[in-house]
C-alpha cells in the first residue's frame, strides 16, 4: 500500500470521475487531459490489483472493488477539505498554539503576567511559556518565539526589538548609609561587590556622557540568577549590577537605592529585549498578534524605569507595532 500513499491523487481522480460520471469531464475539472486521468486510473487499478471501472462510449460504472474504493476515497477527499478549511482558518484568525522561551528572571517577573494579559485578548489561542537560563536554540527546539535579553541576535533569524535594557548599581539604604558615600566608579572598589556569573571578580563598565571608565569589583558572592543576586542585595550585605527589571520596583519603594546615579551601567545581557523567530514563523496571525501585542505594551511606556534622580537610561523607543520584522 506504500505505492497508493504515494499517489494519492490517482484515487482523488477516481473520486472525480464517479462524481461527474465521465473521463472527460473529470480531465476539465482537474485541469489535465483526459490521457493523463485514463493513464491514473488504471495506475490505481495497478496498484490496488483489482478493476475498478466498468467503462462504455457512454457510461462509467464501478465494479465492487470501485465501489470499495470510491467509498475510501470520497472519506479522504473530506478529510482533506476539511484540512484546507482548518489551515485556512488558522492563517484568516489569530487562534493555535504557541511555545514561548525566555529566562527565568525575566519570564517571573515580567512575561508570565503579560502572557496572561494577551491569553484572556485572544481566547482561541493558547501558550506554553518555557522559563530557562540556558541557551535556547528557538528552531532546533520547536519554540515559535525566544524573548531573549541581548545586543547581538543571531543572524539567522528575525530579531524584533521590544525595549532597551538597562543596568543600575544598587544596594539597601542601610548599607550604603553605614559606609562612605561611592562618587565614582573606582569607589566601587572598596566595596563587597557581588558578581552575577560563576568568579567572585568581575569588571563593571560605565559610560557618563562621551566618557567611559571600568572598574575590577571583587565580592564574596557569585550567583548566576538575576532573581537570586537580587534577594542577596535586599539583605544588605554588599552591591550588585542588575538589570532594572529585576530591581524597579524595589527602588520604587525605597528598598533599594541607586548607586552612581548620573553613571549608566553596562550589563552582561547586552542593552535589548528582542523577540527571536524564524522568518517563517511570522507569517501566521498568532505569532503577528503576539509580537504586536508586546511591542504594544513595552512601547507604550516602560514597563521598568530606574526610579532615582540622575540615572541616564539607555532607553530608545522601540520601533511601533506596525513596524516591519528586521532581520539582525
Amino acid at each position: 500500500m506504500d505505492r497508493l500513499a504515494d499517489n494519492l491523487s490517482d484515487l482523488f481522480v477516481l473520486v472525480k470521475v464517479v462524481e461527474l460520471k465521465s473521463f472527460s469531464k473529470a480531465a476539465l475539472a482537474t485541469g489535465a487531459t483526459k490521457s493523463t486521468v485514463s493513464k491514473q486510473v488504471r495506475r490505481l487499478e495497478e496498484t490496488l490489483g483489482a478493476k475498478l471501472l466498468y467503462r462504455t462510449t457512454r457510461h462509467v460504472a464501478l465494479t465492487e472493488a470501485g465501489e470499495l474504493a470510491y467509498r475510501h476515497g470520497l472519506r479522504i477527499v473530506e478529510q482533506a477539505t476539511a484540512l484546507r478549511g482548518a489551515v485556512d482558518s488558522l492563517q484568516e484568525a489569530p487562534r493555535g498554539h504557541l511555545r514561548v522561551t525566555t529566562s527565568v528572571a525575566f519570564g517571573n517577573l515580567h512575561l508570565s503576567a503579560l502572557v496572561a494579559q494577551f491569553l484572556a485578548r485572544y481566547p482561541d489561542i493558547t501558550v506554553v511559556l518555557s522559563l530557562s537560563d540556558r541557551y535556547v536554540d528557538v528552531v532546533e527546539e520547536g519554540f515559535d518565539v525566544a524573548i531573549r535579553l541581548t545586543s547581538n541576535p543571531v543572524d539567522s533569524l528575525v530579531a524584533r526589538r521590544l525595549a532597551a535594557l538597562d543596568y543600575v548599581v544598587c544596594a539597601t539604604p542601610a548599607y550604603l548609609a553605614a559606609r562612605e558615600r561611592i562618587a565614582t566608579p573606582a569607589g566601587l572598589a572598596a566595596h563587597n561587590c557581588m558578581v552575577a556569573g560563576q568568579g567572585l571578580e568581575d569588571t563593571w563598565r560605565f559610560t557618563r556622557g562621551d566618557e567611559g571608565s571600568e572598574v575590577r569589583v571583587t565580592g564574596r558572592l557569585a550567583v548566576n540568577s538575576s532573581e537570586s543576586l537580587r534577594q542577596a542585595v535586599l539583605q544588605g550585605i554588599g552591591v550588585g549590577l542588575l538589570p532594572t527589571y529585576a530591581v524597579d520596583a524595589d527602588l520604587r519603594a525605597g528598598a533599594l537605592d541607586v548607586v552612581l546615579p548620573g553613571y549608566r551601567a553596562e550589563g552582561r545581557f547586552g542593552n535589548s529585549v528582542h523577540a527571536i523567530f524564524a522568518p517563517s514563523r511570522f507569517n501566521t496571525p498568532k505569532m503577528r498578534v503576539f509580537i504586536d501585542f508586546l511591542l504594544e505594551k513595552f512601547g507604550a511606556g516602560a514597563l521598568w524605569s530606574a526610579a532615582s534622580p540622575g540615572y541616564e537610561s539607555n532607553s530608545a523607543q522601540p520601533p511601533s507595532a506596525s513596524a516591519t520584522a528586521a532581520s539582525q
